[in-house]
């Protein structure tokens, strides 16, 4: 299992030079499904980080087979000691089942590198359509914002981004 995942963020013309660079690396170009402006480069080699600035996230676990070509969604909350346990225990339940939701590939439970108190759930999916299914099934989506908006004092950020060909 991979250890690490780490991110950067830039222009295509900076972040093409670092894949052109490190061709050994399994690295994945990606661009916010929201339009916003930045693209991000996911390295996925579980290697230590080759970026100069990057966002390190330390795997706690991983389900399913990777395939990094199409969509992938980051949902990050950073819940209090006893919602962590719940969402600990929620994650793992989710992490074992062999029934993963319709278009997903894969998933990772991580943690941010500098606040190990945050915690990722990262998924990739076959396609934007299959993530925005799952997450509009509230049974099924324990991740859902509606599941953190009643507690002001979680900082809950969801985004998701598409992969640019090379």
């Amino acid at each position: 299992m991979i250890k690490q995942i780490s991110v950067t963020f830039g222009s295509k013309s900076v972040l093409d030079k670092i894949i052109a660079k490190h061709p050994e690396r399994d690295l994945a170009l990606f661009s916010p499904s929201n339009n916003d402006t930045g693209l991000q480069l996911v390295d996925y080699s579980g290697e230590p980080s080759i970026f100069s600035n990057p966002v390190i996230y330390e795997v706690v676990s991983h389900t399913g087979v990777d395939n990094w070509n199409h969509y992938i969604d980051y949902v990050e909350v950073t819940p209090d000691a006893e919602r962590r346990k719940v969402l600990n225990a929620t994650v793992s339940n989710f992490m074992t089942d062999i029934n993963h939701p319709e278009g997903m590939y894969s998933a990772y439970y991580m943690t941010d590198a500098e606040n190990p108190d945050k915690k990722i759930l990262l998924t990739l999916w076959k396609d934007k359509y299959s993530f925005i299914q799952w997450k509009n099934n509230k049974i099924d989506n324990f991740m859902a914002f509606d599941n953190f908006k009643d507690d002001f004092s979680i900082n809950y950020h969801n985004s998701g981004y598409e992969r640019i060909e090379e």
